[in-house]
């Protein structure tokens, strides 16, 4: 490997042009070091101390860590080739890399590296220790889409299994294949328009649940290949006609369903045990999907009520972080503008953040407990943490996590399951984003929808043989995928 003067010298590392260095020729010394998470440790270059421009950013440290590893950089002056033969052997060969300083509390460079370091407080005087990794793919839209009848409004995924809910009352399931969808079947669930979906697995059996503009929140099963969908009770709460407006099935071993209503109010169901206290599976004639009457649809009543648990629409149910099997922790978010976490054997609000916005949809973190991104109307996304075992005093959440990138109603939001900076928001702008909340800006945008079409759901998908995917519907009445 060459010398860090050796390095310094070759017209290969240039400045960044977005620097405000005021001296071209000054100089920081940088020790790079490979994230311990990378598993691909042929990535990793020696740590000993090198020097480069003061004003270099993650362009041109990408350079110099490529330059290391022995990959071509293209062209001289590290910009982006316009030839295309050079392009096709940068796509073979070199990768883009994230850095982040030591002392700048965890977040991704963005600046040049001395503006960075003044910014913090971090000496000059001594190597500027610097973390790298490979950065995210750039998303790939596929040209394939599922068409659908009407607007889809919800997406939920259970194992390969992806389940749509529609505005004319039906409810797709198709299996996750390797290159495309595939249509598994398809059933009237209610009369009005599906609000929202969830799904989980219990009894080798797949659970689904459907909220409905009609005021009907229904469940349905169907077996593990999603085949032979059947309907299975109706949730009732006496003397309370709403909307349910955003369900959550909880991963401890009770399968519990937390759901919140357009009147405030937050009901807890245990649909797997229709013969226990709180439930009637007294027969009852309706209607499956397939149009034949049933006698065995199970009457479900709420085991806990939290009435009144905001002042308006309950935007959004999680039950504590998706990696916690405990069914006692519940966090709720609402257009009264608040987050809020509940002890739900207790039925006790435990804490409440008020933000300045109304929350429009909601999602915890796999990773971290009680760590919560919500999505808003005024095209932002907030992070808020409600890790607390000690006052119960109200706080404001930071405005300042992300910068506002979208230009229109946030509709959803998701965490990713395999990494835990990352996530994803769908708009009425008709655009998805990728997250890091490392940095204030999103990685990545995509048009996905064209003018005047709607993104309303998500479903951000582990890592397969192809990697993540986020599947998306809207208002063009159709399913897309998103690569990464």
């Amino acid at each position: 490997f060459p010398s860090g003067k050796q390095l310094s010298k070759r017209k290969l590392i240039m400045s960044d042009s977005d620097s405000d260095s005021s001296d071209e020729g000054f100089q920081v010394r940088v020790a790079l070091k490979l994230a311990s998470t990378v598993e691909n440790r042929s990535l990793e270059v020696p740590t000993e101390p090198i020097a480069v421009p003061a004003d270099i950013g993650r362009k041109g440290l990408s350079a110099v860590v490529n330059h290391l590893l022995g990959r071509s950089v293209g062209d001289k002056d590290g910009s982006d080739s316009d030839s295309e033969s050079d392009a096709e052997d940068g796509d073979k060969t070199q990768l883009n890399f994230e850095f982040i300083l030591s002392g700048t509390n965890n977040r991704l460079l963005r600046k040049g590296v001395e503006r960075e370091v003044r910014q913090h407080g971090i000496s000059l005087e001594e190597a500027i220790s610097i973390t790298y990794f490979p950065a995210s793919n750039v998303p790939d839209l596929s040209e394939e889409k599922e068409e659908l009848p009407d607007w889809v409004s919800s997406l939920s995924s259970s194992g390969n299994l992806l389940f749509s809910g529609c505005y004319d009352g039906t409810v797709h399931v198709y299996r996750n294949g390797q290159e495309a969808l595939q249509e598994v079947q398809s059933a009237t669930v209610s009369s009005g328009p599906i609000k929202c979906l969830e799904t989980m697995v219990h009894d080798d059996q797949t659970w689904v649940a459907t909220a409905s503009l009609d005021h009907t929140l229904s469940i349905h099963t169907c077996d593990s290949k999603g085949k032979s969908m059947q309907a299975y009770g109706e949730c009732i709460q006496e003397g309370v006609s709403c909307t349910t407006s955003s369900l959550n099935f909880s991963s401890a071993p009770s399968r519990l369903l937390a759901s919140g209503g357009g009147n405030g109010t937050i009901c807890l169901w245990d649909v797997t045990k229709p013969s226990e206290e709180g439930t009637d599976a007294a027969p009852k004639k309706r209607k499956t999907s397939s149009g034949k009457k049933s006698s065995s649809l199970a009457q479900i009543r709420p085991s806990a009520v939290l009435q009144s648990a905001h002042s308006q629409l309950v935007s959004g149910v999680s039950w504590g972080n998706h990696s916690k099997d405990n069914d006692t922790t519940l966090i709720s978010g609402s257009w009264d503008h608040s987050i809020k976490l509940w002890d739900v054997e207790r039925q006790d609000c435990l804490l409440t953040l008020n933000g300045s916005r109304v929350v429009a949809c909601l999602d915890t973190s796999y990773h971290s407990e009680g760590v919560v991104a919500t999505g808003h109307p005024d095209c932002t996304i907030r992070l808020w943490d409600v890790r607390t075992n000690q006052s119960k005093q109200s706080s404001v959440v930071s405005d300042k996590t992300f910068r506002p990138s979208h230009k229109a109603w946030v509709s959803c939001v998701q965490w990713s399951q395999t990494n835990a900076f990352h996530l994803v928001s769908s708009s009425h702008d008709g655009t998805v984003k990728l997250w890091d909340i490392r940095s204030s800006n999103p990685l990545h945008t995509v048009k996905v929808f064209g003018k005047d079409e709607k993104g309303l759901c998500l479903n951000y998908q582990a890592s397969s043989e192809d990697g993540p995917k986020v599947f998306v519907g809207g208002t063009d009445c159709s399913i897309k995928c998103i690569s990464f």
